[in-house]
């Protein structure tokens, strides 16, 4: 189980990751790029991205218990 978890634990780091620059590409980009079609691909990508590093969490979380 403990190779299960760390594979789980490098998976989150690695989301973590693309989520915290996916948000920093956003933030960083005008009002009107994030209000265009590609701005809001690029947050429902980044949304789709942290539901599963949630999801991942949950797993770790379980296996913990």
């Amino acid at each position: 189980m403990t190779a299960v978890k760390k594979a789980l634990e490098k998976l989150q780091a690695a989301l973590e990751e693309s989520v915290e620059r996916r948000t920093e590409i956003h933030d960083a980009r005008t009002e009107e790029w994030q209000e265009s079609e590609k701005g809001e691909e690029h947050q429902e990508r980044t949304d789709r991205l942290q539901e599963m590093l949630d999801e991942v969490g949950d797993w770790i979380e379980e296996l913990s218990e």
